[in-house]
């Protein structure tokens, strides 16, 4: 069970400070972090790479899927976040995605 869980919910205490979670693949493990904690789920990876996704936003993508399956999907494509059956559309203010995990920032770049 993933909880995730903000003290600024309303929009004119976030500002530009709104927190981004990192989510980092790699082998058999999906590492979800934020500034304050991170968790490591066993996860099938068919490509690495580290996704940086404002908080907000993967909450509402949870909101908009099912997630009572036992499984949940998601890719980052050319067309954005693919998340079960939803997309969400790249958006340089709310997403970004670094291929390469060696060379991706530890915080929103």
């Amino acid at each position: 069970m993933i909880s995730i869980v903000r003290e600024d919910k309303k929009p004119r205490k976030q500002g530009d400070k709104i927190p981004f979670l990192r989510l980092k693949a790699v082998e058999n493990e999906l590492t979800i972090s934020s500034s304050v904690k991170s968790a490591t789920l066993p996860a099938t990876v068919y490509e690495p790479g580290v996704l940086f996704i404002r908080t907000t936003k993967f909450c509402r993508v949870l909101n908009m899927t099912s997630v009572k399956e036992q499984f949940i999907t998601f890719q980052f494509t050319e067309e954005g976040l693919r998340f079960c059956d939803a997309l969400l559309p790249f958006d340089v203010k709310n997403m970004a995605y670094f291929p390469d995990t060696s060379q991706s920032p530890e915080h929103w770049p």
